[in-house]
C-alpha cells in the first residue's frame, strides 16, 4: 500500500513519510510549500487559492494511481475542507484534526502549542466541537519550525523558544496536557517532557493508527 503525503514544506513531508514508514507502509512526498513562511502566507491567503493548490496535488496524486493521502499539517488541514476535496476525487484522507476531537473527549483543559494562529484556531475548533466542555489554552510560535526546519537541537529551541515559559502558563491554567499542534514539534517532545510532569501528547502516533486501521478500506465517493 502507498500512501500520498501532503505537507506544508518538504520537512513536515518528510517527517510524514517517516512516520508512516516506521509503520510499514509507503509514503511519497508532495509538499506544498518551500518554507514555513510562504506556507504561513499561503494559509492566510485567499480560500480559493488554497483549495486549488491541494486540489491540483491530489489530482496528480489520482493520476499516479493513488487513493489514500496522509495531509500531515495541522495549520493546513485548518484552511481547507480536505474531506471534501478527496471525496469530489474519489481520494481517502486523513488529517491530524481527526485526531484531535478524541484527545478532547479524554480531557478537560489542554494546552496546545500550535506553529501559527490558524493551527491553534484550527485545533480549538476540532476540540470543541468534539467536546464543548474542554477548556483549550492555545499558543503558537514560528520560530520554533523555523528552528526544527534547520535541525537546531531541541534543547536549544525549547529554551530560546520560551517553552519552559509556556509550560508554565500550561501548568498554571490547570492544563491537564500539553499537545503538539504542529507537525513538526514531535522533534521537540522528549525536551519538552523533560521540563513537566504533564504528558506532551503526539497525535502523529494517533493518526498513523487511524490510517493503519482504515488502510484497508476503499475511499468514499
Amino acid at each position: 500500500m502507498k500512501i500520498a503525503v501532503i505537507a506544508g514544506t518538504p520537512v513536515d513531508t518528510r517527517m510524514g513519510v517517516t512516520l508512516l514508514n516506521q509503520h510499514g507502509v509507503k509514503g511519497l512526498s508532495f509538499p506544498v510549500s518551500r518554507t514555513p513562511e510562504e506556507q504561513t502566507a499561503f494559509q492566510v491567503g485567499a480560500q480559493s487559492a488554497r483549495e486549488e493548490a491541494v486540489g491540483a496535488l491530489l489530482d496528480r496524486i489520482k493520476e499516479a494511481g493513488m487513493d489514500r493521502v496522509l495531509l500531515y499539517c495541522n495549520s493546513l488541514s485548518a484552511t481547507i475542507d480536505a474531506r471534501a476535496l478527496g471525496v469530489a476525487r474519489g481520494l481517502r484522507i486523513w488529517t491530524p484534526m481527526d485526531v484531535y476531537g478524541e484527545t478532547a473527549r479524554r480531557y478537560r483543559r489542554l494546552g496546545v502549542l500550535a506553529a501559527n494562529s490558524q493551527g491553534a484556531a484550527g485545533v480549538e475548533r476540532a476540540m470543541v466541537n468534539a467536546s464543548p466542555e474542554t477548556r483549550v489554552f492555545g499558543a503558537s510560535n514560528l520560530e520554533l519550525v523555523l528552528g526544527v526546519e534547520a535541525g537546531r537541537p531541541p534543547e536549544d529551541l525549547v529554551r530560546d523558544c520560551g517553552l519552559e515559559h509556556l509550560l508554565r502558563f500550561f501548568e498554571g491554567n490547570g492544563a491537564e496536557a500539553v499537545v503538539l499542534g504542529c507537525t513538526h514539534f514531535p522533534y521537540v517532545k522528549e525536551a519538552l517532557q523533560k521540563r513537566t510532569a504533564l504528558p506532551v501528547l503526539d497525535p502523529g502516533e494517533r493518526l498513523a493508527e487511524l490510517v493503519l486501521e482504515d488502510g484497508g478500506q476503499r475511499p468514499a465517493v
